[in-house]
């Protein structure tokens, strides 16, 4: 079917595929999607995958924690809720902190909590 010749851009009936900025016969990008293709449904690779993302969730998970853990006291040293940082704490309240020589991986602490948050 043939364009308008205002329209040939929209068309894409102008030349090569170049010219359009088309880029679907490049050699380069079909081999390397098709590397990443059976790279991925590799077991192995899948595998290693799980694993590593499964370590950075629980290494970002325990920075979170170290960071929290501290965070119970304002600049002059007063203690606040834990969660919000800026009520004085009413209460506390208990979490689960990961810790690697528990049995169980995870110990019991108290956390100061103002009610609020």
């Amino acid at each position: 079917m043939r364009c308008n010749p205002a329209m040939e851009i929209s068309c894409g009936d102008s030349g090569s595929q170049e010219e359009s900025g088309g880029a679907s016969h490049d050699p380069r990008r079909e081999y390397n999607r098709d590397y990443m293709r059976r790279r991925r449904a590799d077991p192995a690779f899948q595998a290693a995958e799980h694993e590593r993302r499964q370590r950075q969730y629980y290494a970002r998970k325990a920075r979170r924690a170290e960071f929290q853990a501290g965070q119970s006291t304002n600049l002059r040293g007063e203690e606040v809720c834990a969660y919000c940082g800026r009520r004085p704490p009413v209460e506390h309240v208990m979490r689960l902190q990961i810790c690697e020589q528990a049995p169980d991986g995870y110990v019991e602490v108290r956390i100061p909590y103002c009610g609020l948050c």
